[in-house]
């Protein structure tokens, strides 16, 4: 589309701007919220903590079982951009329940499964949409994404800070109210901007202005049903697990046909974002922990004061966004790496959690006679869960956008998001052995932080298995990899994602 290509002449061209700001925005709504959640529902609910582990986690789940659907709709029906307006929509529609609901949980549910179904609609597509941008210069894609990724994470160290303040000083209930103002911003933001796009991202079939009212509305009511649904699943959470684990083995098949069916030249394609995926979704199994385990181990055993200024636990959850900000910023302007070496990234992320880690475990056996860890160790041991981040998820991002086939894309990016669901759900998981029993007085800080030593240690430790599991697989992709980039060489013809 000659529309799109015109605008990545630039460094940093109009499209990547509009994505940038809208996507920062979103985040900071999702973010601002994942910041308060726990913390709300453990000290204002009074829910246990595995409870509020679950609540989290499945939420999250949500969050990222939903693409699969807003992938289908928009390669078949919609178009990336409608479903980008209809997941924000839905998003603000979420964020208003969460900021009304006060302490009923019904609504609180509901609020989350609006927000989590509006965020599975909004958030595969925009990716998807920022890959067809760069569709004529593929040169560019790896940087682009790379600077998308710092827009991420610009909202969610806005949000992290802003909202947990405001939900300090007047109360829960404000933060959220603030997050989901931020959304609305989102949604203004693109629905007066989207013509810096051309075409790209329209609805693949023609229809009539009646036809698409009718379809757009379709959409938005079917995604509220889907989310009275998703609020059932906070009452069972164990029907949810299996429903999605189900849905999963069937998503399973589908990829498998798809690899089958396409052309042979291009099937180690599939190969090669079937290993990324994994990859990506056990490293998110241990991230994802930031806004619940580690979130509670801030608020509990992580001293809460700098310089003798006081510091609610909700902003611990700025320092990961900053540091990928940073660290983003470093390695896509002054130490461009050489996309050779971007299986090299991934590896290095995975062994950045394994750090992180590390350095958490340390610092509890470094705790005062108060059973507290001093802060610093939080901020290392969280940058460089940044630093990781930045090494691995704009890499397999981009490659998902690269190489999948042109009619599956959205499909695809929803298969990979989905990946992150079972990511999420590893918090249940945590939520077994890491979960504080609910006592008071002294010794209730020194038990958590001796239940949170030795879980941050078996993590650790469980992550070195999972770097060394990478490097065969990290070996294959990389030969792959060069292999296609010097027949993409030798033959400026040869369009695979484009025309596939």
């Amino acid at each position: 589309m000659s529309s799109t290509k015109s605008l990545t002449n630039d460094t940093f061209p109009n499209f990547l701007c509009l994505l940038f700001f809208v996507e920062m925005w979103e985040r900071f709504s999702y973010y601002g919220m994942r910041a308060l959640l726990v913390l709300f529902l453990t000290s204002y609910i009074g829910v246990t903590d595995k409870k509020a582990y679950v609540i989290y986690s499945l939420f999250a789940a949500i969050s990222y079982a939903v693409p699969i659907i807003g992938g289908y709709l928009a390669d078949r029906v919609m178009g990336f951009r409608k479903m980008v307006i209809i997941g924000a929509l839905v998003m603000t529609f979420g964020h208003t329940a969460l900021a009304l609901s006060g302490t009923d949980l019904c609504a609180i549910f509901l609020g989350l499964s609006l927000i989590g179904v509006g965020t599975g609609l909004f958030k595969g597509n925009i990716t998807n949409l920022l890959g067809e941008c760069y569709r004529h210069k593929e040169e560019d894609r790896s940087t682009g994404f790379g600077l998308f990724y710092v827009g991420v994470n610009v909202g969610s160290f806005l949000a992290s800070i802003s909202c947990a303040i405001v939900a300090h000083q007047y109360g829960w209930h404000y933060g959220f109210g603030l997050a989901g103002f931020g959304m609305l911003l989102g949604l203004i933001t693109f629905i007066k901007f989207q013509y810096v796009l051309g075409d790209t991202g329209r609805s693949p079939i023609n229809s009539t202005k009646l036809m698409n009212i009718m379809q757009f509305s379709g959409v938005i009511i079917f995604s509220i049903i889907l989310s009275i649904i998703c609020t059932v699943s906070f009452e069972n959470s164990e029907l949810f697990v299996n429903v999605l684990q189900y849905f999963g083995f069937a998503l399973l098949i589908i990829f498998g046909y798809i690899t089958y069916k396409t052309d042979e030249r291009y099937r180690e394609n599939m190969y090669i974002i079937a290993i990324m995926t994994i990859f990506l979704m056990l490293f998110f199994a241990l991230e994802m922990q930031l806004g619940s385990l580690i979130n509670l181990f801030t608020e509990r055993n992580v001293t809460n004061s700098i310089l003798e200024i006081q510091i609610p636990a909700a902003i611990s959850q700025a320092i990961n966004p900053i540091s990928v900000i940073l660290f983003g910023l470093l390695f896509n302007t002054f130490f461009k790496l050489r996309k050779s070496l971007d299986t090299f990234r991934m590896l290095l992320g995975i062994l950045a959690i394994a750090a992180c880690f590390f350095i958490l475990y340390f610092g509890c056996i470094n705790a005062d006679t108060t059973s507290r860890v001093h802060y610093v160790y939080l901020i290392v041991s969280i940058s460089i869960m940044g630093l990781g981040e930045i090494f691995i998820a704009p890499v397999v991002q981009s490659y998902v956008s690269l190489l999948a086939p042109q009619k599956y894309k959205g499909l695809i990016m929803g298969i990979m998001l989905l990946s992150l669901a079972f990511s999420n759900l590893g918090g249940v998981v945590i939520a077994e052995f890491m979960s504080i029993p609910h006592d008071n007085g002294i010794s209730t800080a020194y038990k958590s932080l001796q239940i949170y030593k030795k879980g941050f240690w078996d993590i650790a430790i469980f992550n070195l298995y999972i770097a060394i599991a990478f490097i065969p697989f990290g070996l294959y992709i990389h030969r792959k990899l060069s292999k296609r980039n010097s027949t993409n060489e030798s033959d400026t013809n040869d369009h695979s994602v484009s025309t596939h």
